[in-house]
Formats: C-alpha cells, structure tokens, sequence
C-alpha cells in the first residue's frame, strides 16, 4: 500500500471531523457524563477539578518552592504559572487518554457507524475540556489583576493550533498502542518528562547553557509560550516562537493523519 502524502490525508482527515462533528460532540458529551458517573459531585468535577488541581501546584511553587520573578508581583507570577499550567494539563489528559482510546473503544468502530478517526479526536475533545474551565478561571484572575492583554483575540486560534497538535500526536500513539500496549506508558513516562522541563514555572533564561536544548526542542515550550503571548499584558511576544508553534502543529496534524491512515484497516481488522 503506498504511503498517504501528509497534506492530503491532513485535508481528508479534518473533513471527516467536520462532516461528524455532531456525532463528536454528542460522543464526547456521553464519555464526560461516563466519566463523572457514580462520583458524589458528577459533572461539577469538570469545574472543581481544574480549579483544584491548579491550587495545588500553585501551593508548591509559591509555599515550597518559594519561586519568584523580579519584578513580578504574587499574583503575576501565579499567572504566569496558571498560563503555562492550564495547556499544560489539556496536553497531558489529551495525549495520556488518546494512547490508549482506540484499544479501549473498538466495540464502538466494530458494532456502530462511527469514523475510526474519531475515537482519539474525542480524546483530545474530552481532555481539552479541563482546559477550558481553567481558562475561564485565568481569564477573571487577569482581569481582577489588569493583566489581561489584547492579544486574547488570538487565543482561538493559539487553541486551533494546539488541538491540531494533539490530534496529530494522539492520532500517532493511538495506532501504536493497538498493537504494542507498552506504548502507552511510555507515553505516561514522557508525559511526566515534559511537565519538568517545560517552562510553566520558571522561564527559559533561567536553564543552565548546557540544558538550553531540552527547553527549545520541546514542543511545549513554545505552546505555553503562544498561551501567555495571547493573555498576559506583561508577556514580551516573541513572533518566531509563534511561527515555530504554528510550523510545529500544522506539520504534527498531517503526519500524524497520514500515519493514521496508512494503517487504520489494519486496526478495525487488529484482535
């Protein structure tokens, strides 16, 4: 079988998406409610999780740590953290749920009409949606602060850009888990690596020379460097910074549909 070209199976790929796009929202709304269920708070858990999770990593920078910024005052260092943190926690819900999301729901593809490509679109619906409370919580702490830029106009985009980032990976480590379920902690594992050399609560200036690649060379880097560009008023935009993310999620996206592509007969025919 020849290998898709990526643009061609980033254009088919996004079509199906929209085609369904009301199947997706309905699928992505059961396995939000599937989620919650049983819990004593159901779906408010989509709110308090978000706004507590975030509580405590800004009790271990601010309490433990100490970390300050010159310059910064408390509430524009929590800020600076919360618009490094809240992408942050959509990539890790999106990529650590969408490894294993195809292995876990091949009953849907094999007994319902429903696009393969789907099923780890939804993944990445279900894991931005923690994301999008904590938003909102950031957007009322910025504005109580006078911190919040005019740039947010952006921000839309800044989020287009980051879910066609996580689709393209979770498109990737979906197939491979199929197949190789190791893959999936891996994927924890990495995860887990990224969140301690990304800048969420320090800024890249502040690595040794010697660690400055891990900085540059990590996509998340430059995703929570695109949040901060659009909501922080204080935050110095750096435009090559923006044009690496855009590069680095439009070129994610189409490799990984056509890697998607390439095999997913194979994976509805996978026992």
């Amino acid at each position: 079988m020849a290998t898709p070209r990526p643009e061609l199976s980033a254009i088919a790929t996004a079509r199906t998406i929209l085609r369904h796009r009301k199947i997706l929202l309905s699928v992505t709304r059961v396995e939000l409610a599937k989620r919650y269920s049983g819990s004593a708070f159901g779906l408010a858990w989509v709110f308090l999780y978000p706004a507590l999770l975030l509580s405590i990593y800004l009790f271990v920078y601010l309490v433990i740590f100490k970390m300050r910024f010159p310059g910064y005052s408390e509430m524009d260092y929590t800020l600076y953290v919360f618009c490094g943190l809240i992408p942050y926690m959509g990539f890790m819900e999106s990529v650590t749920a969408g490894a294993m999301s195809i292995k876990q729901n091949i009953h849907l593809i094999r007994n319902v009409m429903l696009p393969i490509e789907l099923i780890p679109v939804r993944a990445v619906a279900v894991g931005l949606a923690s994301q999008s409370v904590a938003l909102v919580i950031l957007f009322a702490l910025a504005l109580s602060n006078n911190s919040l830029s005019i740039h947010i106009l952006w921000l839309p985009l800044v989020i287009m850009l980051q879910m066609l980032l996580l689709i393209g990976i979770v498109l990737v480590v979906s197939a491979l888990a199929v197949a190789l379920p190791d893959v999936s902690y891996f994927v924890n594992l990495g995860v887990l690596l990224l969140m301690f050399i990304s800048p969420i609560g320090f800024k890249p200036d502040m690595v040794p020379a010697g660690f400055a690649p891990l900085i540059y060379l990590n996509p998340v880097h430059y995703m929570t460097d695109a949040f901060r560009s659009s909501i922080l008023a204080n935050h110095v935009i750096d435009m090559t910074n923006l044009g690496i993310y855009a590069l680095i999620c439009i070129s994610t996206f189409a490799l990984g549909a056509a890697f998607f592509r390439r095999f997913k007969y194979a994976l509805m025919d996978h026992e």
